[in-house]
This record gives structure tokens, sequence and C-alpha cells, in this order.
């Protein structure tokens, strides 16, 4: 089994960080390859921090009306064909009870993208709650075998909240 930070750029140094800074309307870049992009419809507002030990607490206030909001993170990942499983753990606090979804996003020809989506909502509330997903690969017949690039997004709500994302850590077998 690999090292869970190994598959993305500076994952253990942003969750090691401690920053802070306020949310950009459409992109908020965290550290390289981990970034925030928010519809621009949304007119976000807010602010971040990763204080030591944690991986991200998110303020989002929202004044708009947008469709997205997704944070990003790029994978560094071998070869589709040699893996089995792609997937996620993470432990999340909230202010109030939250729905998310997570896809694994693929680079495809012509800078368009393909979304394959998890199976497990993620629930968030009050209490730390545990989140653990994988994709099995070859039930996802329309995941490109060759890609430029691959992003964990996690679909973040539109609406004003507060988290707390503790631990965020990304396996492949």
């Amino acid at each position: 089994m690999s090292k869970p930070a190994q598959h993305v750029h500076n994952l253990a140094e942003f969750t090691n960080s401690n920053q802070s800074g306020s949310l950009r309307t459409t992109r908020t870049d965290l550290a390289p390859g981990i970034f925030l992009n928010a519809d621009p419809k949304l007119e976000l507002t807010g602010f971040y921090s990763s204080r030591s030990g944690h991986f991200l607490d998110l303020c989002s206030a929202p004044s708009g009306e947008g469709a997205w909001l997704g944070l990003h993170i790029a994978l560094r990942l071998p070869p589709i064909t040699d893996v089995t499983y792609i997937g996620f753990a993470s432990r999340i606090a909230s202010d109030t009870p939250l729905m998310m979804r997570a896809c694994l996003r693929s680079g495809i020809e012509g800078g368009n993208f393909r979304d394959s989506f998890f199976e497990k909502h993620i629930l968030t509330d009050r209490s730390a709650q545990n989140h653990l997903d994988a994709l099995y690969l070859d039930s996802v017949p329309d995941l490109p075998l060759t890609s430029p690039w691959h992003e964990l997004v996690v679909f973040l709500p539109c609406d004003a909240f507060e988290m707390t994302i503790m631990n965020m850590h990304i396996f492949v077998l």
C-alpha cells in the first residue's frame, strides 16, 4: 500500500503549515496543486487557514447564487493500467450538517476533463466524522486509461458554511 501523501505534491507540507488568507471570487491557490475553484456567479468571500496538524479550515460566505465550489487536489499517479483502486480518507467537522460529493477528475484531449464520482456522499456535522471511499477502477468504464493529469475534487456546498478538514489522505492500490 502507498504512503498517504506520496501521490500529492505538498500535501504533508500544507497540512503541517501555519497559514491563512482570504478566499478569492473564483480561484484561491492554497499550495502548489491544491486550490479552491468557484463559480464566478457564487461571488465567493470568506477565509481559510491551515493550522499546524489540520489540513484546512474554511469559512465560506458567498453572496451570489453559483452552481459549484470545489476543493481540487492534483494527483501524481502511476499509469492507471497499473492501479486497482484510487481512494481517499478524511476526517471532517462542520458548523452545520453538510453533504458533499467527491470525484476523480481526469484530463482528456482538447483541454476537457471527465469526472468519475465516488459512490459515497461525504457527511459532516459538529462532531468530527470519518470518511473513506475508493474507486474500483475496473468498474469505471468511462475513466480514461491515459490522461495528462488527475485531481481529487471535493464539491463543497454553495451556501455559507464553516468546516474543518482535519485530515486528508489519498491512497492508490
